[in-house]
């Protein structure tokens, strides 16, 4: 399929995609939208950057049309600002059709949230954790839901929202028909899918996102101690915006107040920062206010800048897929971007796995271990873990 109208949406549908610049459905979109429309339980595999949201928020939007102030279609999502990303969306999607969305997520005015809520709403986007706080104060009603969601769904293990999500969907209609979305199907994800979903279809965005041909993908081998002269100095080289990943929370205050001292415009989010303080930083940054946005792997998924020229890993990711969502963020909407990433002595084992997933050689003067070569002990492994 090249065109929206192949999949038979609604005039008021097609008119919204043509005012927000959509063109032709992506591979994930077109292998999703006809199986929702259809009814059936969905489950995909799809990376950052491959026009996920858009794959159910159309058939959604469609199979609900209009406005009837009962909530009938639930989005689960793990992040406060994919929560954000994916309720603009719907709502620039579903501008002629006059649904009624709402976000619900941490860290911000629960009594607002309350009167949305009371308002009546069409379509819920939402963070685990919050909605079931707003449910147990008996704000939600949930027995109208015809769709339910669940977008990230390996984030959303990896941040242990499992328990809520599980009392979140007990609550849901039995005939509800239920689509995952997940950018790894591993073991876990497989389980949960079984335990929520009803014979469900399987795509697969082939595309390949995990290695983008428009990012440049680079290491620099770096004392851990001279990371921030080095970070200083590809800024003084480089005049466009750049998204910065750290580990901990405290080294992104770190670097944030470092590149403040030297004059540079710079932001920084985390989960300890309010929710509307990293709103704000996030429209400085949108916006070329602030050149640099520093940031722990809360901002890699959910994060919506096509903007972003350059990424630059300060430390390593622990997981692959992190680093994955990570050099996600630039290279998007057909633009070129590049990925660097710093590399202490510390850190040089995380890369042979991340090489593994992106199928390329990052690091070429690496040592490479021999094929009868024995892996190290368990006991040797363990302590190299403690340390």
């Amino acid at each position: 399929m090249n065109t929206f109208s192949q999949f038979g949406l609604s005039k008021q549908l097609l008119a919204s995609l043509a005012d927000a610049g959509f063109e032709t459905p992506t591979e994930i979109q077109t292998k999703s939208i006809g199986v929702v429309l259809e009814g059936s339980d969905l489950v995909a595999t799809a990376q950052t950057g491959s026009g996920k949201t858009a794959a159910y928020a159309l058939p959604v939007i469609e199979r609900l049309q209009t406005s009837n102030g009962k909530t009938r279609a639930l989005i689960l999502v793990p992040t406060r600002e994919l929560a954000t990303q994916v309720s603009q969306q719907f709502k620039l999607l579903s501008k002629y059709l006059k649904l009624k969305t709402v976000a619900i997520y941490g860290g911000v005015n629960l009594e607002r949230q309350r009167r949305d809520l009371h308002r009546g709403v069409d379509i819920i986007i939402a963070t685990p954790g919050r909605l079931f706080d707003c449910m147990q104060r008996k704000w939600v009603n949930l027995s109208q839901v015809q769709i339910n969601v669940m977008d990230e769904a390996d984030r959303m293990l990896d941040m242990g929202f499992m328990p809520q999500v599980r009392r979140i969907v007990s609550n849901l209609p039995t005939q509800c028909q239920t689509l995952m979305f997940s950018a790894t199907i591993d073991k876990r994800v497989q389980q949960i899918a079984s335990e929520f979903l009803e014979k469900p279809v399987t795509v697969k965005s082939d595309i390949a996102q995990i290695e983008p041909a428009a990012i440049e993908q680079s290491i620099v081998r770096v004392h851990e101690f001279d990371k921030d002269a080095l970070l200083l100095k590809l800024l003084g080289e480089i005049n466009s915006s750049m998204l910065v990943f750290a580990g901990m929370r405290r080294k992104v205050k770190w670097i944030t107040d470092r590149l403040r001292e030297a004059g540079i415009k710079a932001d920084e989010i985390h989960s300890e920062i309010r929710q509307n303080k990293r709103e704000q930083a996030l429209a400085r940054f949108k916006s070329g206010a602030t050149q640099v946005l520093v940031a722990t792997d809360v901002a890699a998924r959910g994060l919506d800048i096509p903007s972003i020229s350059h990424v630059i890993n300060y430390d390593v990711p622990l997981s692959p897929e992190d680093y994955v969502h990570r050099i996600g963020r630039t290279g998007r909407a057909g633009r070129s971007g590049i990925a660097i990433t710093f590399v202490s002595n510390e850190q040089r084992h995380l890369v042979r796995a991340i090489e593994a997933k992106v199928g390329k050689q990052l690091d070429p003067d690496a040592p490479r271990p021999k094929n009868n070569a024995k892996p190290p002990s368990r006991r040797f492994r363990s302590r190299r873990r403690r340390a």
